[in-house]
């Protein structure tokens, strides 16, 4: 049995809003969530912009992939971890959470690689950073 190891499939990102300048694998922030807006008569109001508006995306700087627990690969376990984090303007993955995995050590194995990666954070149009949720698949197969 040989291992593969993980990796993060290219254009694999769900929500993707339109990348400016993104290496593979492809990142992308979604829309901000709905917020809920007064109704009056029958229109229902916009909501007040809370945060400024994305013109680029965060783009990754420094990676490392996870590692693979040699515990899982022995015994065949593979499969996709979905992460669900935030880029802060200091370019940091902040507020990790695992939306879907196989197994509890690939999850730690994809939560401990993220707090190594580096960002270069999303900008507002006036060229400020800005915190930026993205969603991201790691794939581990066993070969």
């Amino acid at each position: 049995m040989a291992l593969a190891g993980c990796t993060v499939p290219p254009r694999e990102v769900v929500e993707i809003a339109e990348p400016v300048g993104v290496p593979s694998p492809s990142v992308a922030a979604p829309a901000p969530p709905m917020i809920d807006a007064p109704i009056i008569g029958t229109r229902r109001l916009d909501p007040p912009v809370v945060t400024p508006a994305v013109q680029t995306m965060a783009v990754i700087r420094q990676r490392r992939l996870p590692r693979y627990p040699a515990v899982l690969a022995e015994d065949g376990i593979g499969g996709q971890v979905i992460a669900v984090f935030h880029v802060g303007a200091e370019g940091k993955a902040e507020d990790v959470r695992i939306e879907r995995s196989p197994h509890p050590l690939l999850s730690k194995a994809v939560t401990d690689a993220l707090e190594e990666w580096r960002f270069d954070p999303a900008r507002s149009a006036d060229g400020r950073p800005v915190r930026t949720r993205m969603r991201l698949p790691f794939s581990f197969q066993v070969e």
